[in-house]
């Protein structure tokens, strides 16, 4: 018997949410220009949530296509490259002078390269748990979690620089091979055991209850989470040094 092909009310679900993502970001950027920040960087936060789900949906429903993933991409390099470094340019680097434009423009770069980095990387059927690369929504969300946490604009040149090294560590961290968690491969399909219990409930007291705080640990340590592993798997590799043979006397 031949599979049944899927309603096109399903086909058209996961493409849904890729536009939605699109409007959320379309949003942020509106906000931005109004000055908004705060909002601006939880719709950018509330885009990534739907990026998420359109993913999920087209797995759930047996629904995946090239088109899907185009748009996703789209959506993506709008609502998490555009929305975002418009947003860090008027929050937070304008004050320092050209240079800001350059700065923002950097990190839009490194999400579209991501983005295409990851369309070629992902025709190859791959089950790792690891992504070679920070994801533009992880970058996308941490800088929102920064401006979320201080969304007053900041009004002097030396913070608008300090904003500038931080964007570029984090578009760095984007083009990167450090690897990053699948979290949707490591705990979708899965039994949940106690840990992953454990860090859903303390994750939801802590959006609930502590939300500011939470988002820029959370989305903090994700961004460290790379260069970190990268690290610990170096210094693994390096050979040890044999223990030189003691010389008895004779």
């Amino acid at each position: 018997m031949k599979a049944k092909k899927p309603s096109k009310g399903l086909l058209v679900l996961p493409s849904l949410f890729s536009l939605t993502n699109l409007f959320f970001g379309f949003m942020s950027v509106l906000l931005t220009f109004q000055g908004r920040y705060r909002m601006a960087a939880f719709l950018i936060i509330i885009a990534a949530l739907m990026d998420g789900l359109d993913g999920l949906v087209a797995r759930a429903t047996h629904t995946p296509s090239d088109f899907g993933v185009e748009l996703d991409s789209l959506a993506d390099a709008v609502s998490f490259g555009l929305a975002t470094s418009v947003l860090l340019y008027f929050w937070g680097m304008e004050m320092a002078g050209p240079p800001a434009v350059f700065f923002s423009f950097i990190f839009l770069t490194a999400g579209v390269l991501r983005l295409a980095r990851y369309n070629v990387r992902s025709r190859v059927p791959s089950d790792r748990k690891h992504y070679q690369g920070l994801t533009v929504p992880s970058a996308a969300m941490f800088m929102a979690a920064v401006v979320n946490f201080h969304p007053v604009p900041l009004a002097t040149r030396q913070s608008g620089f300090l904003v500038a090294v931080l964007t570029l560590v984090v578009s760095l961290c984007m083009v990167s091979t450090f690897p990053y968690r699948n979290f949707v491969k490591t705990f979708i399909g899965h039994r949940i055991d106690i840990r992953t219990a454990l860090f859903l409930s303390v994750s939801l007291f802590g959006v609930l209850f502590y939300t500011r705080i939470f988002l820029l640990l959370y989305f903090g340590l994700n961004v460290l989470s790379g260069p970190t592993v990268a690290l610990v798997r170096a210094f693994r590799k390096q050979p040890r040094k044999k223990p030189e043979p003691k010389v008895i006397p004779s």
